[in-house]
């Protein structure tokens, strides 16, 4: 199976996590830092004190303890299956098909309708891999690489790249001229003088490839990636 590539704005749904041990625990943790509508955990165990802890600094996180029944999957968008009984998984990826909701089994990705790639987050930079389920080891090589190529200075580059885009773009230079802007931007040694928190050589990179219009804003937007990183 080769499946669709997709990032999903969280904001509107409402996401159920079944079974919150270690797996699901990740899971809840994983939704929770992308501002969901609702995200709700279900086990018949009590919350543990790391589950205890985001309920206490999260709105949205709710807590049922109870085994999974169907009336769970109303008003659902995606959920998670991640309890320890097979079968459990089995009957809840079933009732999601029939319903149409977005499933994720973790003991069997095949019968779900989403499985997750594995992933590196560098502020508001998001790289994934998947192998389509053929190869998880290839996918965890390939991600430790990505990790190494693109350590934590890309988050301040990319917030960097946030602060300069309206600006640039409420220029109203051609497209062109705002393209080879950012290229020569992104190809440049920013990540490099970021990393070394280099605030002279940043400030003079950025005085050669910016318009001299966005000059008396680059040393605040400079402060503003370092600090990110």
């Amino acid at each position: 199976m080769r499946y669709y590539p997709l990032l999903a704005d969280l904001t509107t749904l409402h996401c159920l996590v079944v079974g919150t041990g270690e797996v699901g625990l990740r899971k809840i943790e994983g939704l929770l830092a992308c501002a969901p509508a609702q995200v709700v955990g279900l086990d018949p165990a009590p919350p543990s004190p790391q589950q205890s802890a985001l309920l206490a600094r999260h709105s949205v996180f709710t807590y049922a303890q109870r085994p999974f029944d169907e009336s769970d999957l109303d008003g659902m968008h995606l959920v998670f299956a991640c309890t320890a009984a097979c079968e459990v998984n089995a009957r809840i990826g079933r009732a999601c098909r029939q319903r149409n909701i977005l499933c994720n089994i973790a003991d069997d990705p095949e019968q779900g309708t989403f499985v997750l790639p594995a992933s590196i987050t560098r502020g508001d930079l998001t790289i994934t891999v998947s192998t389509s389920g053929a190869s998880p080891a290839l996918s965890r090589i390939i991600r430790q690489d990505l990790e190494q190529r693109y350590g934590p200075e890309y988050a301040g580059l990319t917030r960097f790249l946030a602060l300069l885009r309206p600006a640039l773009l409420g220029l109203g230079h051609g497209c062109s001229e705002n393209r080879d802007i950012f290229r020569a931007v992104v190809m440049s040694s920013l990540p490099e003088l970021i990393k070394s928190k280099n605030r002279d050589a940043c400030l003079e990179l950025l005085h050669r490839l910016l318009p001299t219009t966005l000059h008396s804003r680059i040393g605040e937007w400079c402060d503003d990636c370092f600090q990110t990183f």
